[in-house]
């Protein structure tokens, strides 16, 4: 039968063949990919790929697999995910199990592959990372493949995972993923509607749909099955029923002589195969396809003799159904050879039958107490939910909800919860207790969705908890209902703050110092401020801030000063109030509040020029949180500080923040910010494709579009840019500013520099040039002068400066329609330098070159110039500066490496010549003696940057302390 279903998946299927093939070759070479092969049952998803990755494992490669259950998809985290680990430790040797687990949490590893040691939690928090890395090991030592079957049944941990390795793809990685699904099985809703569409607009994922077989591939097969005497007639009725499904045509041109080829598709095949055993071994795979994964031959036979079937009867049944093809053995227990098989069983059973036989497998599972929790846990809350033992499904859904939150599961500690909730009403009083605990059910359900991302179910969860509430009575508990409404939907898409205004103001005036009062008041200011009233949005934060002092409660003051802290954007006092309202959070435990504060404490940094100092304390933060499994509640902070990365150049921690929150479900507008930051990165970086893919993904999850508070335009009007759609990135600025300038007007001089570039680009057509400068003047117009702009916010604040410089040679580009006043461009590349804006300077570098060849200046300051703005774009990866200064440099004549006019030192290590411009400065003043602070003094630079820098230069001469790289530097580098 192997043998005839590798005919039937691969007769007509040179084309899918050679895209297989082409794909597993890239891996292999270090072009990792994803490919999604779909199509309807029976096509021949999986037997294609097995036939292809049989051919990469004989030259050498690696293949794991891993297969997704329809019926025990919520039994664990990373269910297929543990079958890989558990396959790759199987065959490798002891050297490489050692390599590939190194310094990694084996025992957290160990949760969902038990086969690697006694389970922990600990680590776990990290584990989809750990994940990554394991398998990032194991593609190290030769090509690997994982596959992972049947993915519209996977859990959604393991669809975060693939996602996760996904986005992570970097060249020379020979790992390629291989992910089957069945399209028609898709419901509306369907989890995996949302994850194809995220990872669909990943670089390196393709698609690969499998047809029907057409009537001559039809008459190849069954000749091959039947040999050619009759062949025509009978692949013309076979072709007439099977339509070209291959496993049907299979299944139909193995059947006897005498049965009838009626009008039936695929699930009646299946089922006159099955009727076709005897009725023992019927009963068998009925009992098999219950249990929904595989199951021991020994635990079938006890269920069989449960049943009431003699143990000499049951001994030949297994035999019997692996015989025909039906069913195949492994190491891993007896399952269908086809999963459409379990389903089609199913169905054949009354609804009593079922019942008896799902209590059958709870009381075995209920025995299995060697198992581990988890697995136990969710298998239990499973069958005895089937068997309607309501009581006992409500317990141990509950315990499964404990053992998928311990591996920081929480879609499956979501999907318990949620079961939980849906039995309450059927539960024995003495089990559910009071009304008070369905609440508090019902809100550790809504938190749970949270951390899923599941914004509506939480929502719906948290509105089922507030009709339960008295409010007369019970007010402060649904003030807090009230709140987190709020928030929740702040975290889906737009906060409805209006709706629930008078509730929560009405409950929360019968206790007017309380600490609901306080967080409702710190609302209520924010959604003021976003409604462009600043000052009633100042009275109130006032009155905010001043109610939670007075309750002393940390959660009150880390909302009522983190809120107020936003309406001193560019102050003292705004920065203030928001590391208070950091330490506040930090107090109360809440992580959600945490991330809400780190996010309020990055806005005020920035605002002051202190870029680089907000993405180092909100970076530090968030990976505590994600060391935690909190990653869900850093929706908030994930795209604020992915663009702080970004703007700063540092593009891998960026790709890495990135890659966290590409790799979640995260269906809403804090998503589509996500991508919009990703959009920007590729854009910078070259990658238009990517760029473009990211934004039509972004725009479906946030398709209405907010001129304030928001990523659209940054991100639109810089990829627009980059694009060379200058017209376009102009209208989308002009169309903002009015509404950013009363509320932020940081973002708005930001976005002065941004229509100062999209500008002189347009204008460096001659025929454009009156039309830039017109649209520039409107811009300008519409930012206005009031407030100040490009006012530095505090004394060492170098970023502001730096734009003012920008603005200007970008504007005076505009208006000469050319780069003719090397002087801006100078001014503009030291701003930069010192503001630590690398893509600036590189770009500004570029220019400062461009403007003295232009203007036949000094020859050397443009080979300087150019030089450095390669070595800066080169470091970043910015591949459009890295054209731009090659191609200048090849017009002018002007070698990109300067040549070495020194005596080598043999003393001298050759890291030195690998020291960024700004390393060898801090270098520089190493060797004359200088502290830390009057390095930073000089340089314009904090003396945490200054510190950076000296760990980069003792890292690049392996040198180990200042004293030493000086003293080297001295030897060997004199003068």
């Amino acid at each position: 039968m192997a043998l005839m279903g590798a005919r039937a998946a691969l007769v007509g299927r040179d084309a899918e063949q050679r895209v297989l093939a082409a794909a597993l070759d890239a891996a292999a070479s270090g072009t990792p990919c994803a490919l999604l092969v779909h199509g309807e049952a029976g096509i021949g998803k999986t037997r294609l790929v097995t036939e292809a990755t049989a051919e990469l494992e004989r030259q050498g490669g690696l293949a794991l697999w891993g297969r997704c259950l329809r019926f025990g998809a919520a039994e664990s985290s990373f269910q297929p995910v543990g079958q890989l680990l558990t396959q790759w430790f199987r065959r490798a040797d002891q050297e490489e199990r050692e390599k590939v687990l190194h310094r990694l949490p084996v025992e957290a590893l160990a949760a969902i592959a038990p086969i690697l040691g006694a389970a922990t939690d600990q680590g776990a928090g990290r584990l989809m990372p750990v994940l990554a890395t394991v398998l990032e090991r194991i593609a190290e030592r030769r090509p690997t493949v994982l596959i992972v079957d049947d993915l519209q049944w996977a859990d959604t941990t393991s669809l975060d995972l693939l996602s996760f390795l996904v986005a992570g793809f970097g060249h020379g990685q020979r790992l390629a993923v291989l992910a089957t699904y069945r399209d028609t099985d898709l419901h509306e809703g369907h989890r995996l509607h949302g994850w194809l569409a995220d990872v669909r607009r990943l670089p390196g994922v393709s698609e690969l749909q499998l047809e029907r077989l057409g009537l001559p591939e039809t008459e190849e097969l069954v000749a091959s099955l039947c040999g050619e005497d009759g062949v025509v007639s009978r692949a013309a009725k076979v072709f007439e029923r099977a339509r070209g499904n291959p496993y049907l045509t299979e299944l139909l041109a193995l059947a006897p002589a005498d049965d009838a080829l009626g009008a039936g598709g695929l699930r009646d095949a299946l089922l006159a195969s099955w009727h076709r055993l005897d009725g023992p071994a019927r009963i068998v795979a009925q009992l098999l396809a219950v249990g929904g994964r595989p199951v021991d031959r020994s635990v079938l036979e006890r269920l069989a003799m449960a049943k009431g079937l003699p143990r000499e009867t049951i001994l030949g049944c297994v035999s019997q159904i692996t015989a025909t093809g039906i069913a195949v053995e492994s190491a891993g227990g007896v399952w269908f050879r086809h999963p459409l098989i379990a389903e089609v069983l199913v169905s054949t059973l009354s609804s009593g039958e079922l019942e008896e036989l799902h209590g059958e497998y709870a009381r075995l599972w209920g025995e299995a107490t060697h198992a581990p929790i988890a697995l136990r846990a969710a298998h239990l809350a499973l069958h005895h939910d089937g068997a309607r033992h309501d009581d006992e499904a409500f317990e141990w859904s509950l315990r499964a909800a404990d053992a998928a939150a311990d591996l920081f599961a929480w879609a499956e500690e979501c999907e318990h919860l949620h079961r939980a909730c849906r039995l309450w009403p059927s539960v024995t009083a003495s089990r559910r207790r009071s009304d008070a605990d369905r609440v508090r059910l019902l809100e550790r359900a809504s938190d749970s969705a949270i951390r899923a991302g599941e914004y509506p179910l939480a929502l719906e969860l948290r509105e089922e908890a507030l009709r339960l509430v008295d409010k007369e009575t019970h007010w402060k508990e649904a003030a807090r209902l009230y709140i987190h409404l709020a928030t929740f939907q702040a975290l889906g898409d737009e906060e409805k703050f209006a709706w629930f205004e008078p509730e929560m103001m009405s409950l929360t005036a019968r206790a007017p110092g309380s600490p609901e009062r306080a967080i409702v008041l710190a609302k209520l200011a924010i959604s003021t401020i976003k409604a462009g009233h600043p000052r009633a949005a100042a009275r109130r934060a006032a009155e905010s801030v001043r109610v939670a002092r007075h309750s002393g409660s940390d959660e009150a003051l880390a909302w009522a000063l983190g809120y107020r802290s936003q309406l001193g954007y560019g102050m003292r006092e705004g920065l203030k109030d928001a590391e208070e309202a950091l330490a506040h959070a930090q107090a109360s435990g809440d992580r959600l509040l945490l991330a809400i504060t780190v996010g309020c404490l990055g806005n005020c940094l920035v605002s002051m020029g202190y870029r680089t100092l907000a993405a180092e304390r909100s970076l530090a933060i968030v990976r505590e949180m994600m060391a935690t499994g909190s990653v869900y509640e850093t929706v908030l902070v994930l795209a604020p500080l992915a663009q702080f990365l970004v703007d700063i150049g540092r593009w891998a921690e960026a790709r890495e923040v990135l890659r966290e929150g590409l790799s979640r479900r995260i269906q809403s507008s804090r998503g589509g910010d996500l991508r919009r930051v990703a959009a920007d990165l590729a854009a910078r970086a070259g990658d238009l494709a990517a760029a473009s893919h990211h934004l039509i993904r972004a725009r479906e999850l946030a398709p209405q579009r907010r001129l304030v508070f928001d990523f659209f335009i940054p991100a639109e009007t810089r990829v627009a840019i980059a694009m060379g759609d200058q017209v376009q990135a102009l209208s989308l600025m002009a169309e903002a500013m009015p509404a950013l300038r009363p509320v932020d007007d940081d973002s708005a001089d930001e976005l002065l520099v941004w229509a100062a570039r999209a500008a002189a680009d347009l204008a460096a057509k001659p025929e454009e040039q009156e039309n830039a400068i017109a649209w520039l003047e409107k811009i300008d117009t519409l930012r206005g002068e009031a407030p100040p702009r490009f006012v530095a916010r505090a004394p060492d604040d170098l970023v502001h400066p730096a734009w003012a410089r920008l603005f200007e040679a970008e504007a005076a580009r505009c208006r000469d329609g050319g780069a003719r006043r090397p002087e801006l461009w100078a001014d503009a590349v030291a701003a930069c330098a010192a503001a630590e804006l690398p893509w600036e300077q590189a770009l500004c570098s570029y220019r400062l070159a461009q403007s003295l060849l232009y203007t036949k200046g000094s020859r050397a300051e443009a080979s300087s110039a150019l030089r450095d703005a390669a070595r800066i774009a080169r470091q970043l990866g910015a591949a459009p500066i890295v054209t731009d200064v090659e191609s200048l440099a090849a017009q002018s004549h002007i070698p990109l490496t300067e040549p070495d006019t020194t005596t080598p030192s043999s003393e001298a290590p050759p890291a030195f010549a690998r020291l960024t411009s700004r390393e060898a400065e801090v270098l520089r003043h190493l060797v004359a003696g200088r502290t830390y602070a009057e390095i930073a003094k000089d340089l314009f630079i904090s003396e945490k940057t200054v510190s950076v820098h000296v760990s980069n230069v003792l890292r690049k001469t392996g040198t180990s302390s200042r004293i030493e790289v000086t003293d080297l530097a001295r030897r060997v580098m004199p003068g």
